[in-house]
């Protein structure tokens, strides 16, 4: 069920004429509950186990390590939490990925372990992590036990961002669900605007993928201009696409008195890799580092176990977005451009406030690395296979040799100018939540309304003829 359907619309308006008469009650946790067992057993009910799996697993363990005091007996409770979490994960969707590197590796035996049709549960990487996080922080004690399983389940399967996130804490979503926020005309109204932002942001994305598609579908018989420019594109794209999703899943649940958190904010205006990774998919990057980079000594141990730390966390985090090589190849890489920038703001500080003339050439030089970094690194995202990777790497080789321009490149500039457009409009005219903390006046009111219908409209435009996409981030 994909929010940018009329398949969503329908089940939003019956979910409300359930759950406005009761959102401040018990029962306001139970219509949430319901529906969002709904909304994912639309892809495929059979997967709804696993997804309750995670849930009583979590759920029992916060509530035995609550109860114990020792040391030992905490650490493996919190091991059967995690082993059984990534146990599912691993499973469905790691298991083919080991088993075809044993058969390279020359265990022949194991080509007849491979698991045909062994299907990827939608958003099983989200909710996995959302609920991993629970008894993280209860082993932690930086969390009191939920006492209600429907409470915890509900925070787990929250529907809006059950699929693909933002990754909520609890302690920043169960109260909401709890006890929503009032309904005001100023939080429907943003909260509308923030739907029609997110539909013309799929739109966008979608209609970028009518050119990229192609160019990597036919890696081999694509021009070098093709694919330079397909590569951006798809940078462009894949933000697009998951900003797309986020405002979308914001927009719904701030109708309803729910905030989720920021998961974007600008990230293509980052002036360092460090920065884009303060910016791009807020709440993984704030669950790998909290859970995994701090576990691991974080940048306390030392130069070398600090540069070993943020290696490993982004090798993972590739990982976490799939089961292949080309996942690895782009956490690799993420890896070592935040490696060199540890480095650099070691050896090369820069320059001393009041000195500002000199740190614009520095910044300007900084975002250009840090764009042209991040866009190449897409190219193992986007690439089905590593093979696939090394074909596109020859022909940006021939096209930094033979530079051309693309047939393409006027179309797709409008395309890059608008949300070039808007992301400045965004940073530095209306604040990351565009117009979020606005009073309720009527000229605000009116303004949102009108953009919200432009963006509709355009939305409609741009998709007319186009098959309807699932959201990128769904296949992890």
């Amino acid at each position: 069920m994909l929010f940018h359907t009329p398949t969503f619309l329908a089940f939003f308006l019956v979910f409300l004429a359930f759950y406005l008469p009761v959102r401040r009650t018990e029962a306001g946790v139970w219509v949430i509950l319901a529906f969002s067992n709904v909304f994912y057993g639309w892809w495929n009910w059979k997967f709804l186990g696993l997804l309750w799996a995670t849930i009583i697993v979590d759920y029992s363990l916060g509530r035995l390590l609550a109860r114990t005091g020792d040391r030992t007996a905490r650490r493996l409770l919190l091991g059967a939490s995690l082993a059984t979490n990534l146990g599912i994960l691993g499973f469905f969707k790691y298991y083919n990925f080991f088993v075809s590197g044993l058969v390279v590796a020359g265990l022949d035996a194991s080509r007849g372990w491979r698991i045909r049709d062994l299907a990827l549960p939608v958003g099983i990487s989200f909710y996995v992590f959302q609920s991993m996080s629970y008894t993280l922080d209860v082993y932690r004690r930086e969390q009191e036990p939920v006492r209600s399983l429907a409470r915890f389940a509900a925070f787990v399967c929250y529907f809006p961002q059950l699929v693909a996130g933002p990754i909520e804490r609890l302690k920043h979503l169960l109260p909401q669900i709890l006890s929503p926020a009032p309904i005001t005309v100023e939080r429907v109204i943003h909260g509308i605007f923030l739907f029609s932002l997110g539909f013309f942001r799929k739109a966008m994305a979608d209609t970028l993928a009518a050119f990229v598609d192609p160019v990597f579908g036919h890696l081999q018989a694509a021009a070098p201009a093709d694919v330079v420019l397909a590569i951006f594109t798809f940078g462009l794209q894949i933000y697009l696409d998951f900003t797309g999703y986020v405002d979308m899943a914001r927009g719904v649940s701030r109708v309803i008195g729910i905030d989720l958190v920021m998961n974007f904010d600008a990230p293509y205006l980052s002036t360092s890799p460090r920065e884009f990774w303060r910016r791009w998919h807020i709440s993984l990057s704030r669950w790998l580092r909290d859970y995994l980079y701090i576990s691991l000594g974080g940048n306390r141990r030392g130069l070398p176990r600090h540069l070993a730390n943020l290696m490993v966390t982004m090798l993972l985090g590739g990982l976490w977005h799939g089961a292949g090589l080309n996942f690895v190849a782009w956490g690799g890489l993420h890896g070592i451009y935040l490696v060199l920038n540890t480095l650099w703001d070691r050896y090369a500080p820069p320059p001393a406030r009041g000195r500002a003339p000199a740190s614009i050439p520095r910044a300007l030089l900084g975002w250009l690395l840090t764009f042209v970094a991040v866009n190449y690194a897409w190219l193992y995202f986007r690439s089905p296979t590593i093979a696939d990777a090394m074909i596109a790497n020859r022909k940006l080789a021939q096209w930094i040799l033979h530079p051309s321009l693309p047939g393409a490149t006027v179309g797709y500039a409008i395309l890059v100018g608008i949300a070039a457009l808007m992301e400045l409009l965004i940073r530095f005219r209306a604040g990351p939540g565009w117009g979020e903390g606005l009073p309720p006046r009527p000229a605000a009111a009116l303004a949102r309304g009108a953009f919200a219908g432009l963006f509709v409209v355009t939305g409609l435009v741009l998709l007319a003829g186009i098959p309807t996409q699932q959201f990128i981030y769904f296949q992890f």
